[in-house]
């Protein structure tokens, strides 16, 4: 962890603020999680899309709203099995948590509604209720995202390493 928070610094230094105050900003979100269902383990992988909104000049002049959709996959294990499921969420957030909602889908095509909240910024603590036909399930996890500014990056706004 203590890497971890190492590489993110050095990332955030190396792209740092180019003086460019923009409301809308379009990004992508690569993501990655393990949690626990309270029977199974999981392993989820999802990427993310979006805009982020601020209504302020300055970052420190607003709370920015973020509004993104994810699509992931999702393998339980248990002893030696693995099952896979997709999954889409809709998602609302703000700089250090948000909620989303949407759906996950078993092998067979058979959709289940899902919540997701999380708490966090590129770590994040997550909760999420799937409402399976026979119970709800409760699911505690981990996760790392990336969040990867689209509009800076094409207009070559952010310096890149090297």
């Amino acid at each position: 962890m203590r890497c971890l928070s190492k590489i993110l610094l050095l990332i955030g230094l190396t792209y740092s603020h180019s003086g460019l105050h923009t409301p809308i900003t379009p990004y992508i979100s690569p993501g990655i999680q393990i949690g626990y269902d309270g029977n199974k383990v999981f392993l989820s992988y999802q990427f993310s899309f979006g805009i982020g909104y601020k209504t302020g000049d300055h970052f420190e002049d607003t709370l920015p709203l973020f509004v993104g959709k994810t699509f992931g996959v999702r393998y339980y294990f248990k002893k030696k099995s693995r099952v896979r499921y997709t999954y889409e969420d809709t998602q609302v957030s703000f700089v250090i948590g948000g909620a989303g909602i949407g759906k996950i889908v078993d092998k067979e095509g058979q959709s289940f509604r899902k919540t997701k909240y999380w708490l966090g910024t590129f770590g994040l603590l997550s909760y999420e209720k799937i409402f399976y036909y026979e119970k709800t399930q409760n699911h505690y996890g981990v996760f790392g995202v990336f969040p990867i500014p689209l509009y800076q990056i094409i207009r070559f706004e952010l310096p890149l390493p090297g």
